[in-house]
């Protein structure tokens, strides 16, 4: 029997000629999980004029559901699961969560967009992320995640470790649309934050509220598994 739900709905801005030429590499990088702001100008377009159409494509057919969220006056989008239920794209294999590494960096990033709040784009580099895990208010916390061990220095080969792990999160990251990469895997670390990375504040509102004991939480966690 039919499904009553899919009746008399229209699709008929998918053959609008700007969503045809992008709309193959809209839905892979949205069902990817990407988030999509106006770097990604083509895209970004495409869902912003037929914003509610999409919202009811990806209801309908997915059972998902199409945020529009905004940040430091920038809009982007991204897909997420309703709150009454894991949609059409809840198997497992299609999402993973982060990891406890992933997350304290992830929050470190958003920390550091905090402190760029007005400069235009938001470059970091490596240099950069030593002096925030050394200098910050939380040095603490990134130092317990990243070396296991709170002190004063670390050697090159601690410090080595460290930068494979941001380099590893950041081509993670890249693939949600969170940064963009501006260096090899084989070059000092250098990327862009976006405003999609203020997505980990709402994930973590309450965590953030207490950061360091968050840190302690997650790093047993990691050891126990």
């Amino acid at each position: 029997m039919e499904d009553q739900s899919f009746k008399n709905i229209d699709y008929s801005f998918l053959l609008e000629e700007e969503v045809e030429k992008v709309f193959a590499n809209l839905n892979i990088t949205l069902l990817q999980g990407k988030h999509i702001d106006q770097s990604e100008y083509l895209i970004f377009s495409a869902i912003q004029k037929f914003e509610g159409e999409w919202k009811h494509f990806y209801e309908r057919l997915y059972r998902i559901n199409l945020i529009t969220d905004n940040f430091d006056g920038r809009t982007y989008y991204y897909l997420d699961f309703f709150e009454n239920g894991k949609g059409g794209l809840s198997d497992q294999s299609r999402y993973r969560e982060l990891s406890e590494t992933q997350t304290i960096i992830g929050l470190m990033l958003l920390d550091m967009y905090y402190l760029r709040y007005f400069e235009e784009r938001k470059m970091v580099s490596w240099a950069e992320i030593k002096n925030q895990i050394m200098e910050s208010d939380q040095q603490e916390a990134y130092k317990r995640i990243l070396f296991g061990d709170i002190r004063g220095d670390f050697d090159e080969k601690e410090w080595a470790s460290a930068e494979s792990k941001f380099k590893s999160a950041i081509t993670s990251f890249d693939k949600l649309g969170w940064v963009s990469k501006h260096s090899s895997q084989h070059e000092e670390l250098l990327f862009e934050i976006h405003p999609a990375i203020h997505r980990l504040a709402k994930l973590y509102a309450a965590e953030l509220e207490d950061f360091d004991t968050f840190s302690k939480i997650i790093k047993s966690r990691g050891e126990q598994s």
